[in-house]
């Protein structure tokens, strides 16, 4: 891999729209961390605070009191450039020059990235969505100490990424130098001992647009025409305010469960066949996915299985919409039930859902933590045994 030098994580203090009057996107559903859901425009913000316009007019909120805004598209077309933070930049055209990744958008703008932060590129979004998932999750667990790439054929080619242009790459290897074009090839991965690793901490959003580019956000400021995004590594992002439809910030008042360490996790096997649970992602490492929506944060657990948060600090709700995942394809049927402990040892049962099949829209769970110390959420199999129960606890999280 070219030489390049890792630049020092930059631990910036979250969000300030600097906005007048402005339309950030369409109408979309708002979840604060409390209070009732409703549906507006982001209209402006300032100051760390967001003014919302809706039918009955309008409404501030702080940042770090909002759960979630709008919902997040899928990527369609175009080339996905994986950071290594685990964001996802879709750009038609990628190419490196001086050891920057440069990113032209389909509105002309070009993003220039250091290349110790991108972990690699799908060279063409395909339509399979698990084919999708695939590449995503091999480019994000890959090992190993040089640049690799993943052919359309199967084959895979490792050595030194010498050049990326528009229409492909150049590999070095064993002292020779091989063009690939791009219309053969499916995935870049960059050397993963070369990448920062360094995940943003504090205040920060996911950020979410038309096109699915999905980016986590130390910073953003936003007039009527142009949005600005402060990345890791010093990269900054820049794009129409209108293509913004989604806003969902971390390390607010919202603490979501796939963040924090479990107290204990069981998974009874059917049989033989033990799965673990994944943090944001499906039991078989899949972006999360129920009733046509795309969910960033969650937890996705196979039936039957158990697993229990000791709870850091004092909440008043337990929020989460439950499913199973799309990946089964309408197949495997499961029961979430919800336990509290107040301390005692004594679980007491909060919830449980009918049975909850695949193909079926989430379904939406709230349960009061007033004096509880200790979470535990359960996922069951109903029909035909465990078969594809494939369980997301979405967007499961604590609330104030």
């Amino acid at each position: 891999m070219m030489s390049y030098r890792v630049h020092a994580v930059a631990i910036v203090s979250w969000i300030m729209l600097c906005a007048s009057g402005i339309t950030l996107g369409g109408e979309a559903l708002v979840v604060p961390t409390s209070g009732e859901a409703f549906r507006a425009t982001l209209d402006s913000a300032a100051g760390g605070k967001l003014q919302f316009k809706g039918a009955t007019g309008g409404r501030e909120l702080a940042i770090e009191r909002l759960a979630t805004w709008g919902e997040f598209n899928e990527p369609i077309t175009g080339r996905a450039v994986i950071l290594s933070d685990g964001g996802l930049l879709i750009a038609p055209q990628v190419r490196i020059e001086n050891e920057q990744l440069l990113a032209t958008s389909s509105d002309a703008r070009t993003t220039s990235l250091p290349l110790e932060l991108v972990a690699g590129v799908i060279v063409r979004v395909p339509a399979d969505r698990a084919l999708f998932d695939r590449w995503l999750a091999r480019v994000l667990s890959a090992g190993g100490e040089t640049d690799r790439l993943l052919l359309d054929n199967g084959d895979e080619l490792t050595g030194t990424v010498a050049g990326l242009t528009d229409s492909g790459v150049t590999l070095e290897a064993g002292g020779e130098k091989t063009d690939i074009a791009f219309d053969k090839l499916a995935v870049v991965i960059f050397n993963p001992t070369l990448t920062h690793k360094t995940k943003p901490v504090g205040l920060r959003c996911l950020v979410g647009l038309a096109d699915g580019t999905r980016l986590i956000a130390l910073e953003l400021t936003a007039d009527h025409d142009r949005a600005r995004l402060k990345l890791a590594g010093g990269a900054s992002f820049e794009t129409a305010s209108e293509a913004i439809v989604c806003l969902q910030p971390l390390g607010g008042q919202a603490v979501y469960l796939s963040d924090l360490k479990p107290a204990s996790f069981k998974h009874i096997p059917f049989l033989t066949l033990e799965w673990p649970y994944q943090n944001d992602r499906t039991v078989l490492a899949g972006q999360l996915r129920a009733g046509g929506k795309l969910f960033a944060k969650g937890i996705g657990i196979h039936s039957p299985a158990r697993i229990t948060y000791e709870l850091p600090n004092t909440f008043e709700r337990f929020e989460s919409l439950v499913a199973v995942d799309a990946e089964t394809n309408s197949r495997g049927s499961v029961v979430f039930r919800v336990f509290t402990d107040d301390g005692s040892g004594k679980l007491v049962e909060r919830f449980t859902s009918p049975v909850v099949r695949g193909g079926e829209p989430a379904l939406a769970v709230s349960v009061s933590l007033v004096g509880i110390k200790r979470l535990t959420l359960l996922v069951d199999y109903a029909d035909h045994g465990d078969e594809l129960d494939h369980a997301d606890w979405l967007n499961a999280r604590l609330l104030p």
